[in-house]
């Protein structure tokens, strides 16, 4: 594999939806719940958005990166292992040129970021504190993948911390200018809505783990699948799917919940899954769910489908 293919690889493509999809969503909470349709439209609104996806795009990417060099070091990327290449493992990448690939991504997303966090000091200690957490996924003297927190992590910070910090970021006003100039923060649905899609983006992780059961059990990588089984990951998958359609349909409406039939599709071929191999198409799935689920929840937003009755949360 070339130099370039390896480190594209080692980005995991599929998983960027993940953040993608929150940046989006809160976007389209502030523009529901804030009662200026018109806000969607304004240049620092789409700037700040901007900001915000450039930085979540940024770890992510740090986040995989560490991955990779995590496990590789742990030993948990293993011949056995099923699944897509990994780069530091397979040895694409050396472990100290992923070292530099996490810093450069973590750089990078300070600097995409700036915008958002020069607005309050909350915003800032919020940026580190998802890069540290973003890091401490698998690197560290406790990393969370290794003690079962890699579900709590994925529903904590790429759904409700992603979402809520993408509302807040719009709602506040920059240095100097007066706060009646920006739109309330919509607490209530930034954080309904968080939750929803994490629990969607946390069967990418449940469809990882299960496919890589024996092969953490063997290292000693506790994830929930193997604290719990197989058949626990076969419940909480739908579980999620469930929940999180419908969190996003209580905060935006009838629009995301369309989309139960292929979720409940989904989560039936999963529980048929047997072998590490057959929940391979599963990891790519769950990311078009929740890519289907925010494109749903934004057009819904654009077009005024969100239900006035919907407007208590505000």
């Amino acid at each position: 594999m070339t130099t370039f293919r390896a480190w594209l690889a080692a980005t995991r493509p599929k998983t960027l939806v993940a953040a993608v999809a929150p940046i989006a969503l809160g976007g389209a909470v502030v523009v529901a719940y804030s009662g200026a349709p018109g806000l969607r439209a304004d240049p620092s609104f789409i700037f700040l958005l901007l900001s915000c996806l450039g930085f979540a795009l940024c770890v992510q990417v740090a986040c995989n990166f560490a991955n990779d060099l995590g496990d590789s070091l742990r030993g948990a990327d293993t011949s056995a292992r099923v699944g897509p290449r990994r780069a530091v493992s397979a040895g694409d990448v050396s472990p100290s040129a992923m070292r530099r690939g996490i810093w450069i991504a973590c750089l990078l997303a300070l600097l995409l970021g700036a915008p958002v966090a020069s607005l309050s000091p909350w915003l800032l200690l919020a940026g580190f504190l998802a890069i540290a957490c973003a890091l401490a996924y698998t690197l560290g003297p406790f990393p969370l993948a290794y003690r079962g927190l890699g579900d709590v992590f994925v529903v904590g910070c790429f759904g409700v911390q992603a979402t809520t910090l993408t509302a807040l970021a719009v709602c506040t006003p920059f240095p100097g200018e007066c706060c009646c100039n920006t739109p309330p923060m919509p607490w209530a649905p930034a954080l309904l809505a968080g939750l929803g899609l994490g629990l969607l983006a946390d069967n990418i992780l449940v469809a990882n783990n299960a496919r890589d059961y024996e092969t953490d059990l063997a290292v000693g990588k506790r994830t929930t699948v193997v604290r719990f089984g197989r058949g626990f990951a076969r419940n909480l998958h739908g579980f999620n799917s469930i929940l999180g359609l419908a969190c996003l349909g209580h905060v935006f409406g009838w629009a995301p919940m369309v989309l139960l039939p292929l979720a409940l599709w989904q989560h039936l071929a999963f529980r048929k899954a047997a072998q590490p191999a057959d929940f391979l198409p599963f990891l790519g799935r769950a990311a078009v769910l929740m890519l289907l689920a925010t494109i749903l929840c934004v057009t819904a937003t654009c077009l005024g489908w969100v239900p006035a009755d919907s407007l208590w949360m505000r």
